[in-house]
């Protein structure tokens, strides 16, 4: 009697949803065959931040948030070699089971920024659709907290780094998934 085969993960799999920000990987064919030999996917993952999945069609990263896909990609990038291409960055919409309605990840964001910096920083989540919850000052600091859908964060990290000069603390986490009308 043959055992069977462990289950390769799909991607829509609820067990991935505490990793909404996806990044899709290719590489060449020898490369991802002695992936696949040498169980990659395991050693390169940190489960507290990101997994590298394999669902047998291709490979993607899957990040907890924007900072963990930034410390995932040159780790991946080294591991995988000159072959890999990383796609763009994307938030990934769950399904609800009942009713089939699409649900986005909403993340809440803690920024803490210099006075001097906090209305640009202030503006640009209103622009992102971010709903501010709270302002708090801290000497010649502020802290923002706010919530953002995902999709909407993408690319907030660069904006942090060029507006502040890298000088900025940002903390984000999945808050919870909601309805969309997209």
């Amino acid at each position: 009697m043959g055992t069977n085969p462990p289950r390769k993960p799909h991607l829509d799999d609820r067990a991935l949803e505490p990793y909404p920000l996806r990044q899709s990987l290719s590489v060449n064919e020898q490369k991802l065959a002695s992936l696949r030999d040498n169980a990659a996917t395991e050693w390169i993952s940190r489960p507290d931040h990101y997994l590298l999945v394999d669902d047998g069609e291709q490979l993607t990263l899957c990040a907890a948030n924007e900072q963990a896909l930034e410390e995932a990609t040159p780790l991946v990038a080294a591991a995988l070699g000159a072959s890999a291409r990383f796609g763009a960055p994307r938030a990934h919409c769950a399904i609800r089971g009942h009713d089939g309605a699409r649900l986005q990840p909403v993340m809440y964001v803690r920024v803490q920024v210099s006075r001097a910096h906090a209305a640009h920083v202030r503006e640009e989540l209103a622009r992102r659709g971010a709903r501010l919850v709270e302002e708090d000052p801290q000497g010649d600091r502020l802290v923002l907290r706010a919530e953002a859908p995902l999709s909407a964060l993408i690319g907030y990290r660069k904006f942090l780094r060029d507006t502040t000069n890298a000088r900025f603390e940002l903390w984000s986490w999945l808050a919870r998934y909601e309805t969309t009308d997209a």
